[in-house]
């Protein structure tokens, strides 16, 4: 009777899974009990090979936070909440300058695309710029290239998945140029991990969210920036053609990125989970009890 009750309440999850180049199966990262992970990231720090990635803290009826995880031996340990603020936060994206750690989290529901600075592991941030103020920008990702700086983001309509994938580019004053609207195709538009350089070809990472969201992963070569951003698909990553070590339905992937012998990528499946049950009729009933006098 219980097994057929959590059936019956199936929720959407996520995780994170990782391999070393040249190995066809991802190793699943353990989700911590309170939450589930997604949009993974990698960086070298310090000696230390960590990974970022946004977890949803479903239990306790709250958005998204940023935590992190060490690679040792054995694989990925345990996770530490790194960043918790009073508004949601998803796709961490990390990155070194001159020896420092940044990360350009999404944080859509504060109306800009803010830059953090690491101070010390593992919560302590400051914030050093606000690059773009007043957007519900999402998944913004940086790009150096020819010795120029971009930002790509995407801007949601938040209806269908669909939204617009946009560029600026950096200027000698430290501020971003006027937007240049890209892409509206739900197929390839948005950003789903760090653009990468391969055999001296430059490849952007995206979503294909054509009938639902982060279907697959979709790599695309970049045939030219500037005086027009062009790009033509290589590959996909899809539950299809990925493997992994899960006895999981895989329904879905929407984040692949790379750093030295590294890949990792995430992956959607249903989990029946009375947690997230109690949850919800929790924040349900905190609402209604906050409005039902309005």
């Amino acid at each position: 009777m219980i097994w057929g009750i959590k059936r019956n309440l199936r929720y959407m999850h996520w995780q994170i899974a990782y391999r070393k180049k040249g190995e066809e199966k991802f190793t699943p990262v353990t989700n911590p009990d309170y939450a589930w992970a997604a949009d993974p990231f990698l960086i070298e720090y310090k000696g230390k090979l960590l990974l970022f990635a946004e977890l949803f803290l479903y239990k306790s009826e709250r958005n998204g936070v940023i935590g992190y995880c060490e690679y040792k031996d054995d694989g990925f340990g345990e996770w530490t909440v790194s960043m918790d603020e009073h508004w949601h936060l998803s796709y961490p994206n990390v990155f070194m300058d001159d020896g420092e750690l940044y990360m350009c989290p999404e944080s859509y529901q504060k109306k800009e695309v803010g830059l953090y600075q690491l101070m010390e592991l593992p919560d302590k941030w400051i914030q050093r710029e606000t690059l773009i103020s007043n957007v519900k920008w999402v998944d913004s990702t940086f790009l150096k290239y020819n010795d120029k700086d971009y930002l790509f983001s995407f801007e949601p309509r938040f209806d269908k998945d669909e939204g617009t994938l946009l560029m600026m580019t950096k200027g000698n004053d430290g501020k971003y140029s006027d937007r240049v609207d890209i892409s509206k195709d739900k197929s390839v538009a948005r950003p789903g991990g760090n653009f990468y350089f391969e055999a001296g070809k430059l490849y952007r990472v995206s979503q294909n969210c054509q009938n639902s969201y982060g279907e697959a992963v979709v790599i695309s070569e970049v045939d030219s920036v500037e005086p027009q951003y062009r790009e033509h698909v290589v590959k996909k990553l899809s539950p299809s053609n990925v493997v992994i070590d899960t006895k999981h339905e895989v329904l879905g992937i929407h984040t692949y990125n790379q750093v030295g012998d590294y890949e990792v990528i995430d992956y959607k499946y249903y989990e029946p989970s009375l947690a997230e049950a109690f949850a919800a009729k929790r924040t349900r009933k905190v609402f209604t009890n906050k409005y039902r006098s309005r």
